[in-house]
C-alpha cells in the first residue's frame, strides 16, 4: 500500500507543477507593439529622419531599443503622444512618437521595409513611406 501512496503522491506533485508552470506562463504576457504609422522624410536632402507612431496594447510595458531600415540601424528617441513614456519605456495603453536619424537615399513615394527592436529582442515589422 505504501507503493500506491507514493505513486499517487508523485502523480499529484507532477500535475500540480504542470498546472503551476502553465499558470505562470499565461500570466507573464509577451510584449507587443503596434506600429501605427511609419515615414521617412528628408531623403533627398541627405538628412533623413525616421518617424514612427507606436502603441503598446499590453499586457506589459515595453522598452524600444532601436529600429532597422533598409539594412541600417536607427537609434530611436520616443516621446509620449498619450500615456506614460520615459526613457523609451512605453507603458501599457500609451502612444508614442519615436524618431531617429537614418542614412538612406530613396525616391519619394516608395516604401522601405523595417522593424522596431525591443530591449528583449522582440521585433515588430513596418513599411515606412518615403516623403520628400
Amino acid at each position: 500500500i505504501a507503493i500506491i501512496v507514493a505513486i499517487v503522491l508523485i502523480i499529484a506533485v507532477a500535475v500540480g507543477w504542470y498546472l503551476y508552470t502553465t499558470f505562470v506562463a499565461s500570466v507573464g504576457g509577451q510584449p507587443r507593439l503596434n506600429v501605427v504609422s511609419a515615414e521617412i522624410s528628408g531623403t533627398t536632402t541627405g538628412s533623413a529622419q525616421l518617424k514612427l507612431i507606436v502603441v503598446n496594447p499590453g499586457p506589459v510595458d515595453v522598452k524600444v531599443d532601436y529600429a532597422e531600415v533598409a539594412g541600417g540601424t536607427v537609434q530611436l528617441t520616443c516621446t509620449a503622444k498619450s500615456g506614460n513614456v520615459q526613457n523609451n519605456v512605453i507603458s501599457v495603453g500609451a502612444q508614442a512618437e519615436c524618431t531617429g536619424a537614418v542614412s538612406v537615399t530613396a525616391t519619394p513615394g516608395t516604401m522601405l521595409p523595417g522593424r522596431v527592436i525591443l530591449s528583449g529582442g522582440q521585433s515588430f515589422p513596418f513599411n515606412a513611406v518615403v516623403k520628400p
